[in-house]
């Protein structure tokens, strides 16, 4: 029996989409004709490839026989993408015990509910205390959440909350509804924290309507709440519906069961909004690609590009959720791995970034549990709209809106202070062009996955 089987090998390192057939013996290895594709290709010398079946890269020493080939297969020569950059910004990555935050800021952590309930009990029973001994007095003190009380520092790189405070008084005719509302409230997260029950914002406000009058009293409650008490939202038990998904190199457990997110198919893995049911995180991958868009999220989930490059991908499908944020955290500090976003190359796209890398005002006394303050910023570039030769029909003009946003960002500290940053805005606004990542799709749907994050990660291409 003829140990000779045929090879319809694909040639994905360019564009081109060329192909060759080859007759090759099934015993020998697939890297016996490493050579005659360098020559069938015309492929530089100093170009090295790797081969693909069904998605996934092959051992090259190992022989068409031992990989269980039929008579006619057909797989695919990438780029073998360098992970030398990234293991060099994963060696400079550093997670100190305690951040060194500056004096008087607010700071919150996660605490179980066992700890939380304490701390509210505690809280309640000193203000009863207060009504019975100084009811002229008593009140409750909560942390600012104001603008004017939130601010970016410098040092921790992160959107922190000062130290102001607003007084919630018992006896005042301004704040007896306020006082009466955190009561009741109090009272409801008590219930489900001695269960150790999760609830949505939406189910505490249907718990009371009556005094909560509409959700957004209620919502802003729970934020002080959790404030007040020094804790996260989450450890209240309140959660917010959530859209994040993952996908690729990450295994871990979920209220007890095994999550394996190299098996979610196309739509991935929903992130739970229990970030705090999730344990045991364990991964071979070599960085996180966090996803501005879902649908560039299903391209690389459907290419199966964690296979190709060991990776986790994320996406919040736009401007991220709370659960979603917390997760990125969450393998950032368990699993020591780079963060690269890959967003669009609009002020929009930006904002989605800073948001996952500094965190947002409007839950600032949270940053430190949300925000991972060394992403990489890997694409969309505007300064790869030509290097990437991005045809001008692909390209949208920025509008009076797109550029105000952008001038805005360019004096924010935090952008200041990244010089890459600065130019790369600077050119967005001088050709007032910005684009999608979906603009990588001019050529070939696969063009992002096949040609653009290979050549950008082998090349330490980020800001």
């Amino acid at each position: 029996m003829s140990n000779m089987i045929s090879l319809l090998i694909k040639n994905k390192l360019d564009t081109k989409d060329t192909t060759t057939t080859l007759k090759i013996d099934s015993k020998s290895p697939l890297a016996a004709i490493k050579e005659k594709l360098h020559e069938e290709f015309s492929i530089p010398k100093k170009n090295s490839f790797v081969f693909l079946f069904n998605k996934k890269v092959l051992d090259e020493k190992k022989t068409p026989e031992e990989l269980k080939f039929p008579k006619k297969a057909e797989i695919e020569i990438k780029l073998r993408v360098s992970l030398r950059n990234v293991m060099q910004i994963k060696k400079e990555l550093y997670l100190p015990s305690e951040t060194d935050f500056p004096y008087g800021v607010i700071i919150v952590e996660n605490k179980p509910a066992e700890l939380t309930r304490k701390r509210l009990i505690e809280t309640a029973a000193d203000f009863v205390v207060q009504t019975m001994q100084d009811p002229k007095n008593a009140a409750f003190k909560i942390p600012s959440r104001a603008s004017e009380n939130i601010g970016y520092d410098d040092n921790t790189k992160m959107v922190l909350l000062g130290n102001q405070q607003m007084i919630r008084a018992y006896r005042s005719l301004s704040s007896v509804l306020s006082v009466a509302q955190m009561a009741r409230l109090m009272k409801l997260i008590d219930d489900q924290l001695n269960k150790n029950l999760h609830t949505t914002k939406r189910d505490v406000y249907y718990r009371d309507v009556n005094i909560f009058r509409d959700q957004s009293i209620s919502d802003n409650l729970i934020e002080d709440l959790a404030v007040m008490l020094g804790v996260t939202r989450a450890s209240l038990n309140v959660v917010a519906s959530t859209k994040g998904i993952v996908v690729g190199r990450i295994n871990f457990r979920e209220s007890g069961d095994l999550i394996d997110c190299t098996k979610m198919g196309v739509g991935g893995k929903a992130i739970t909004p229990m970030i705090d049911q999730i344990t045991k995180l364990d991964s071979d991958a070599e960085f996180v690609l966090v996803v501005e868009k879902e649908a560039a999220f299903m391209r690389l989930a459907e290419d199966r590009f964690y296979d190709y490059v060991p990776c986790i991908i994320i996406t919040g499908k736009g401007q991220p959720d709370m659960a979603t944020r917390m997760f990125v955290k969450l393998i950032r500090k368990e699993l020591n791995l780079p963060v690269l976003g890959l967003m669009d190359a609009d002020p929009y796209g930006l904002d989605i970034l800073r948001v996952y890398t500094i965190g947002s005002k409007s839950l600032s006394f949270e940053t430190n549990e949300m925000a991972v303050s060394d992403i990489k910023w890997l694409g969309l570039l505007p300064s790869d709209l030509d290097e990437y030769k991005i045809p001008n029909n692909c390209r949208i003009p920025m509008s009076p809106r797109d550029k105000k946003r952008g001038e805005d960002m360019i004096k924010e500290e935090f952008v200041q202070a990244r010089p890459r940053w600065v130019e790369e805005i600077e050119l967005m606004l001088s050709t007032g062009m910005k684009a999608e990542i979906q603009a990588l799709a001019h050529e070939d749907i696969q063009f992002m996955t096949n040609f653009y994050l290979p050549h950008k990660i082998h090349s330490g291409d980020w800001v």
